[in-house]
Protein backbone atom coordinates (compact mmCIF):
# COMPACT_ATOMS: atom_id res chain seq x y z
CA UNK A 1 0.00 0.00 0.00
CA UNK A 2 2.91 2.34 0.70
CA UNK A 3 4.01 2.24 -2.92
CA UNK A 4 0.47 3.08 -4.10
CA UNK A 5 0.26 6.05 -1.75
CA UNK A 6 3.69 7.31 -2.77
CA UNK A 7 2.78 7.00 -6.45
CA UNK A 8 -0.47 8.90 -5.92
CA UNK A 9 1.33 11.69 -4.07
CA UNK A 10 3.98 11.81 -6.79
CA UNK A 11 1.29 12.17 -9.45
CA UNK A 12 -0.46 14.89 -7.44
CA UNK A 13 2.81 16.80 -7.08
CA UNK A 14 3.39 16.61 -10.81
CA UNK A 15 -0.05 18.05 -11.46
CA UNK A 16 -0.19 20.84 -8.84
CA UNK A 17 3.05 20.51 -6.89
CA UNK A 18 3.94 24.17 -7.33
CA UNK A 19 0.71 25.14 -5.54
CA UNK A 20 1.32 22.56 -2.79
CA UNK A 21 4.78 24.03 -2.26
CA UNK A 22 3.62 27.66 -2.19
CA UNK A 23 0.90 26.87 0.35
CA UNK A 24 3.22 24.72 2.52
CA UNK A 25 0.85 21.78 2.08
CA UNK A 26 1.96 18.63 3.84
CA UNK A 27 1.60 16.67 0.59
CA UNK A 28 4.31 18.71 -1.13
CA UNK A 29 7.39 16.57 -1.77
CA UNK A 30 10.80 17.86 -0.71
CA UNK A 31 13.68 16.86 -2.97
CA UNK A 32 15.55 14.12 -1.16
CA UNK A 33 17.61 10.98 -1.53
CA UNK A 34 15.69 7.72 -1.19
CA UNK A 35 17.21 4.48 0.09
CA UNK A 36 15.17 1.26 0.43
CA UNK A 37 11.98 3.19 -0.25
CA UNK A 38 12.48 5.79 2.48
CA UNK A 39 13.69 9.41 2.25
CA UNK A 40 17.09 9.90 3.85
CA UNK A 41 19.31 12.96 4.47
CA UNK A 42 22.82 13.07 2.94
CA UNK A 43 24.41 12.03 6.25
CA UNK A 44 22.58 8.69 6.15
CA UNK A 45 23.68 7.77 2.63
CA UNK A 46 26.28 4.99 2.67
CA UNK A 47 28.84 5.93 -0.01
CA UNK A 48 30.41 3.56 -2.52
CA UNK A 49 33.24 3.94 -5.03
CA UNK A 50 30.88 3.84 -8.03
CA UNK A 51 27.35 5.12 -7.60
CA UNK A 52 24.46 5.66 -10.01
CA UNK A 53 21.89 8.34 -9.24
CA UNK A 54 18.42 7.65 -10.66
CA UNK A 55 16.10 10.63 -11.25
CA UNK A 56 12.44 9.95 -12.13
CA UNK A 57 10.19 11.90 -14.48
CA UNK A 58 6.99 13.93 -14.29
CA UNK A 59 4.21 12.78 -11.93
CA UNK A 60 6.35 9.90 -10.67
CA UNK A 61 8.57 8.83 -7.79
CA UNK A 62 11.60 6.58 -7.59
CA UNK A 63 9.15 3.66 -7.71
CA UNK A 64 8.92 4.09 -11.49
CA UNK A 65 12.27 2.32 -11.85
CA UNK A 66 10.88 -0.93 -10.43
CA UNK A 67 7.16 -0.93 -11.24
CA UNK A 68 7.49 -2.71 -14.60
CA UNK A 69 9.53 -5.71 -13.47
CA UNK A 70 13.00 -5.02 -14.90
CA UNK A 71 14.91 -2.70 -12.56
CA UNK A 72 17.93 -1.09 -14.23
CA UNK A 73 19.33 -0.04 -10.85
CA UNK A 74 19.49 -3.52 -9.33
CA UNK A 75 20.75 -5.03 -12.60
CA UNK A 76 23.55 -2.49 -12.90
CA UNK A 77 24.49 -3.12 -9.29
CA UNK A 78 24.68 -6.88 -9.87
CA UNK A 79 26.46 -6.69 -13.23
CA UNK A 80 28.73 -3.65 -12.89
CA UNK A 81 28.95 -3.00 -9.15
CA UNK A 82 27.15 0.35 -9.43
CA UNK A 83 25.55 1.19 -6.10
CA UNK A 84 22.13 2.78 -6.79
CA UNK A 85 20.88 5.96 -5.15
CA UNK A 86 17.45 7.36 -5.92
CA UNK A 87 16.09 10.89 -5.89
CA UNK A 88 12.49 11.88 -5.18
CA UNK A 89 11.36 15.41 -6.03
CA UNK A 90 8.31 17.59 -6.60
CA UNK A 91 7.93 17.41 -10.37
CA UNK A 92 5.31 20.17 -10.33
CA UNK A 93 7.93 22.78 -9.46
CA UNK A 94 10.11 24.44 -12.07
CA UNK A 95 12.84 22.21 -13.50
CA UNK A 96 15.41 24.87 -12.64
CA UNK A 97 14.26 24.87 -8.98
CA UNK A 98 14.66 21.11 -8.76
CA UNK A 99 18.02 21.35 -10.52
CA UNK A 100 19.17 23.95 -7.99
CA UNK A 101 18.10 21.73 -5.08
CA UNK A 102 19.69 18.61 -6.57
CA UNK A 103 22.96 20.47 -7.05
CA UNK A 104 23.06 21.47 -3.38
CA UNK A 105 21.94 18.04 -2.14
CA UNK A 106 24.77 16.34 -4.04
CA UNK A 107 27.21 18.96 -2.78
CA UNK A 108 26.18 18.18 0.79
CA UNK A 109 26.71 14.46 0.15
CA UNK A 110 30.17 14.84 -1.38
CA UNK A 111 31.23 17.34 1.29
CA UNK A 112 30.50 14.66 3.89
CA UNK A 113 31.93 11.55 2.23
CA UNK A 114 34.83 13.11 0.30
CA UNK A 115 36.72 10.64 -1.87
CA UNK A 116 34.64 7.67 -0.72
CA UNK A 117 32.72 8.26 -3.96
CA UNK A 118 35.10 8.04 -6.91
CA UNK A 119 32.57 8.02 -9.73
CA UNK A 120 28.99 9.25 -9.94
CA UNK A 121 26.75 8.35 -12.89
CA UNK A 122 23.53 10.29 -13.49
CA UNK A 123 20.53 8.53 -15.06
CA UNK A 124 17.26 10.38 -15.68
CA UNK A 125 13.98 9.42 -17.29
CA UNK A 126 11.91 12.06 -19.11
CA UNK A 127 11.83 15.23 -16.98
CA UNK A 128 14.48 13.63 -14.77
CA UNK A 129 17.02 14.05 -17.56
CA UNK A 130 16.22 17.76 -17.73
CA UNK A 131 16.60 18.09 -13.95
CA UNK A 132 20.04 16.47 -14.29
CA UNK A 133 21.05 18.92 -17.01
CA UNK A 134 19.83 21.85 -14.92
CA UNK A 135 21.69 20.60 -11.83
CA UNK A 136 24.99 20.09 -13.66
CA UNK A 137 24.66 23.52 -15.28
CA UNK A 138 24.11 25.14 -11.88
CA UNK A 139 27.01 23.17 -10.41
CA UNK A 140 29.33 24.23 -13.23
CA UNK A 141 28.51 27.91 -12.70
CA UNK A 142 29.75 27.70 -9.11
CA UNK A 143 32.46 25.04 -9.61
CA UNK A 144 30.76 22.57 -7.27
CA UNK A 145 32.99 19.77 -6.00
CA UNK A 146 30.49 16.98 -6.69
CA UNK A 147 30.55 17.68 -10.42
CA UNK A 148 34.12 16.40 -10.57
CA UNK A 149 32.81 12.95 -9.61
CA UNK A 150 30.43 12.75 -12.58
CA UNK A 151 31.81 10.74 -15.48
CA UNK A 152 28.65 9.84 -17.41
CA UNK A 153 25.03 10.94 -17.76
CA UNK A 154 22.20 9.02 -19.44
CA UNK A 155 18.97 10.67 -20.60
CA UNK A 156 16.10 8.25 -21.25
CA UNK A 157 13.23 9.70 -23.26
CA UNK A 158 13.98 13.27 -22.14
CA UNK A 159 12.27 16.11 -24.08
CA UNK A 160 15.33 18.34 -24.54
CA UNK A 161 13.42 20.67 -26.87
CA UNK A 162 10.05 20.25 -25.20
CA UNK A 163 6.89 18.17 -25.67
CA UNK A 164 4.13 18.81 -28.24
CA UNK A 165 1.45 17.80 -25.72
CA UNK A 166 2.29 20.74 -23.46
CA UNK A 167 2.42 23.10 -26.41
CA UNK A 168 -1.06 21.86 -27.35
CA UNK A 169 -2.16 22.54 -23.76
CA UNK A 170 -0.80 26.07 -24.05
CA UNK A 171 -2.76 26.67 -27.29
CA UNK A 172 -5.95 25.19 -25.84
CA UNK A 173 -5.70 27.32 -22.69
CA UNK A 174 -5.12 30.49 -24.69
CA UNK A 175 -7.95 29.70 -27.12
CA UNK A 176 -10.54 28.91 -24.45
CA UNK A 177 -9.70 31.99 -22.41
CA UNK A 178 -9.80 34.28 -25.43
CA UNK A 179 -13.01 32.71 -26.75
CA UNK A 180 -14.68 32.93 -23.36
CA UNK A 181 -13.79 36.60 -23.08
CA UNK A 182 -14.88 37.53 -26.61
CA UNK A 183 -18.15 35.62 -26.39
CA UNK A 184 -18.74 36.61 -22.76
CA UNK A 185 -19.05 32.88 -22.02
CA UNK A 186 -17.97 32.28 -18.40
CA UNK A 187 -18.10 28.48 -18.76
CA UNK A 188 -15.60 28.42 -21.65
CA UNK A 189 -13.37 30.88 -19.84
CA UNK A 190 -13.59 28.80 -16.65
CA UNK A 191 -12.50 25.65 -18.50
CA UNK A 192 -9.52 27.55 -19.83
CA UNK A 193 -8.69 28.76 -16.32
CA UNK A 194 -8.86 25.18 -14.98
CA UNK A 195 -6.50 23.87 -17.68
CA UNK A 196 -4.18 26.78 -16.90
CA UNK A 197 -3.77 25.43 -13.37
CA UNK A 198 -1.39 22.70 -14.58
CA UNK A 199 1.89 22.97 -12.73
CA UNK A 200 4.95 25.05 -13.54
CA UNK A 201 6.90 21.82 -14.04
CA UNK A 202 4.49 20.70 -16.75
CA UNK A 203 4.66 24.13 -18.41
CA UNK A 204 8.47 23.96 -18.43
CA UNK A 205 8.10 20.97 -20.75
CA UNK A 206 6.63 23.25 -23.43
CA UNK A 207 10.13 24.00 -24.72
CA UNK A 208 12.37 22.13 -22.26
CA UNK A 209 13.16 25.10 -20.01
CA UNK A 210 16.16 24.42 -17.77
CA UNK A 211 17.05 27.88 -16.51
CA UNK A 212 15.38 30.34 -14.18
CA UNK A 213 15.67 33.06 -16.84
CA UNK A 214 13.32 31.05 -19.06
CA UNK A 215 10.32 31.74 -16.83
CA UNK A 216 11.21 34.60 -14.48
CA UNK A 217 8.95 37.66 -15.09
CA UNK A 218 7.28 35.90 -18.04
CA UNK A 219 3.62 35.26 -18.80
CA UNK A 220 3.38 31.50 -18.42
CA UNK A 221 0.25 31.37 -20.57
CA UNK A 222 1.42 33.56 -23.46
CA UNK A 223 0.76 31.79 -26.75
CA UNK A 224 3.74 29.60 -27.74
CA UNK A 225 6.34 31.99 -26.36
CA UNK A 226 9.70 30.25 -26.42
CA UNK A 227 12.04 31.90 -23.90
CA UNK A 228 14.37 28.92 -23.54
CA UNK A 229 18.01 29.88 -23.01
CA UNK A 230 20.71 27.56 -24.37
CA UNK A 231 22.22 25.28 -21.74
CA UNK A 232 25.27 23.59 -23.29
CA UNK A 233 26.31 20.08 -22.40
CA UNK A 234 29.36 19.95 -20.14
CA UNK A 235 32.43 18.69 -21.96
CA UNK A 236 33.67 16.95 -18.80
CA UNK A 237 30.78 14.44 -18.90
CA UNK A 238 30.09 11.62 -21.36
CA UNK A 239 26.48 12.14 -22.40
CA UNK A 240 24.31 9.22 -23.59
CA UNK A 241 20.83 9.33 -25.06
CA UNK A 242 18.09 6.72 -25.27
CA UNK A 243 14.85 7.43 -27.14
CA UNK A 244 11.88 5.42 -28.35
CA UNK A 245 9.63 5.54 -31.41
CA UNK A 246 6.32 3.69 -31.66
CA UNK A 247 5.04 4.08 -35.24
CA UNK A 248 6.80 2.09 -37.96
CA UNK A 249 6.03 4.74 -40.57
CA UNK A 250 9.00 7.18 -40.51
CA UNK A 251 6.72 10.18 -40.99
CA UNK A 252 4.50 9.22 -38.06
CA UNK A 253 7.54 8.29 -35.97
CA UNK A 254 8.98 11.76 -36.56
CA UNK A 255 5.76 13.33 -35.29
CA UNK A 256 4.86 11.10 -32.35
CA UNK A 257 8.08 9.41 -31.26
CA UNK A 258 7.41 7.42 -28.08
CA UNK A 259 3.85 8.88 -27.89
CA UNK A 260 4.96 11.80 -25.71
CA UNK A 261 8.37 12.92 -26.96
CA UNK A 262 9.15 13.21 -30.71
CA UNK A 263 12.61 12.10 -31.83
CA UNK A 264 13.70 15.63 -32.81
CA UNK A 265 13.23 16.74 -29.21
CA UNK A 266 14.60 13.52 -27.76
CA UNK A 267 17.69 13.75 -29.97
CA UNK A 268 18.23 17.34 -28.89
CA UNK A 269 18.42 18.87 -32.36
CA UNK A 270 18.69 22.64 -32.45
CA UNK A 271 16.43 24.90 -34.51
CA UNK A 272 15.32 23.65 -37.96
CA UNK A 273 18.09 25.55 -39.76
CA UNK A 274 20.71 23.84 -37.55
CA UNK A 275 20.55 20.07 -37.95
CA UNK A 276 23.51 19.18 -35.77
CA UNK A 277 22.51 17.27 -32.61
CA UNK A 278 23.73 18.29 -29.19
CA UNK A 279 24.63 14.64 -28.50
CA UNK A 280 27.51 12.75 -30.15
CA UNK A 281 26.00 10.16 -32.50
CA UNK A 282 27.96 7.24 -31.05
CA UNK A 283 26.23 7.91 -27.73
CA UNK A 284 22.70 7.89 -29.18
CA UNK A 285 20.37 4.89 -29.42
CA UNK A 286 16.78 4.97 -30.71
CA UNK A 287 14.62 1.93 -29.96
CA UNK A 288 11.70 1.09 -32.23
CA UNK A 289 8.43 -0.11 -30.77
CA UNK A 290 8.97 1.34 -27.29
CA UNK A 291 6.63 3.84 -25.64
CA UNK A 292 7.68 6.52 -23.19
CA UNK A 293 7.07 4.30 -20.15
CA UNK A 294 8.32 1.12 -21.84
CA UNK A 295 11.77 2.74 -22.00
CA UNK A 296 11.89 2.27 -18.22
CA UNK A 297 12.02 -1.54 -18.34
CA UNK A 298 13.29 -3.11 -21.54
CA UNK A 299 16.04 -5.70 -21.88
CA UNK A 300 17.53 -4.12 -25.01
CA UNK A 301 17.62 -0.73 -23.30
CA UNK A 302 19.32 -2.28 -20.29
CA UNK A 303 21.96 -3.98 -22.45
CA UNK A 304 22.82 -0.65 -24.04
CA UNK A 305 23.03 0.97 -20.60
CA UNK A 306 25.36 -1.79 -19.45
CA UNK A 307 27.53 -1.41 -22.55
CA UNK A 308 27.85 2.35 -22.11
CA UNK A 309 28.54 2.25 -18.37
CA UNK A 310 30.77 -0.79 -18.06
Amino acid sequence: MKVDVDSAVGALNGLVGDYLHRTANGLAIDLTFVVDGSPVPPERVVPAKRMALFVHGLMATEGCWSMFGLNYATKLEADLGLTPLYVRYNSGRHISENGFQLDHLLEALVARVGDAIEELILIGHSMGGLVIRSATHTAAERSAAWLGKVKSAVYIGSPHLGAPLERAGNVLTWFLRKTGTVLADPVTELIGDIIALRSEGIQDLRYGSLHEHDWRDADAHALLQNRRHPVPLLASIRHHLIAGVLPKDPRLAALFGDALVPPRSALGHAQPHDRSPIFPQEHVQVFEGLSHTALLADEAVYQRLREWLS
